[in-house]
């Protein structure tokens, strides 16, 4: 089991997928799991593509957390906490739901919530109280998902793309997210038996070209201004959900 992912072909996909999902997540702060996970999903079950990715995505948010600096601000706390139950409730459910129907529901997520963006429709209008409210639904919504499936990210994604965050405010605040969404996360696919330790050895090996990719995308988000930033991400949300959608169809 553990030689299967060190097959010329296996192998040459896990690294390319976690090297360019690297670049991504560095340029826009996020795709690690989303850009990586699908295209691993072509030669392995979906949960070990998920598994995979442990160690690369707690590393790669840790570092775009930048903790020197403190936690990114209280403002989203309501909804990371949300979002952690969400998670402990969605992996119970994990083992009795069809990860294809699953797939499709996130794929129309993604979708729907981007092409709201993309139509201008944005959240700047709402009192602080009922952005909590919202914010509180989204994330436990999302984490719902991100228990059954690990993509939690899109619908958060996108309420923070409606509030129009300056570039590196939305960096922090999403690795924020991810790096505490990862310990629930991840713990309940261990728990469950999703995951083993062989799953998580070659999760380090690869964390190198996740890490190096990441550099990479640094450097090209230094060049991005505030609104090719946010084009950028509606752009890989509406790709990302379309692939989706059309594998799982």
């Amino acid at each position: 089991m553990f030689l299967e992912y060190f097959e010329t072909i296996t192998f040459a996909v896990i690294l390319c997928s976690v090297f360019f999902g690297g670049i991504v997540k560095g340029s826009v702060g996020i795709g690690m799991s989303m850009f990586s996970v699908p295209l691993i999903a072509f030669i392995l079950p979906p949960t070990k593509a998920m598994m995979l990715l442990c160690v690369p995505v707690i590393v790669t948010n840790f570092i775009q957390m930048d903790f020197k600096r403190g936690i990114s601000n209280n403002r989203f706390f309501p909804m990371f906490i949300a979002l952690f139950l969400g998670i402990i409730i969605g992996g119970k459910l994990i083992l009795s739901l069809n990860l294809k129907t699953i797939s499709i529901i996130i794929a129309l997520t993604i979708i729907i919530f981007t092409g709201f963006n993309f139509l201008g429709l944005n959240l700047n209008w709402l009192k602080p109280k009922y952005e909590k409210i919202i914010s509180m639904f989204i994330g436990f919504f999302s984490g719902i998902l991100g228990g059954v499936s690990t993509f939690y990210a899109p619908p958060i994604i996108t309420f923070l793309v409606s509030l129009n965050l300056a570039k590196e405010n939305f960096i922090r605040t999403t690795a924020t997210m991810y790096f505490l969404a990862s310990i629930p996360l991840y713990s309940s696919l261990i728990f469950h038996g999703l995951g083993n330790f062989y799953d998580l050895l070659v999760s380090l090996i690869i964390t190198a070209p996740a890490l190096l990719g990441q550099y990479f995308g640094t450097k090209i988000r230094m060049r991005l201004s505030n609104i090719i930033f946010r084009k950028t991400i509606l752009i890989i949300l509406i790709v990302i959900g379309f692939s989706l959608l059309i594998k799982n169809l």
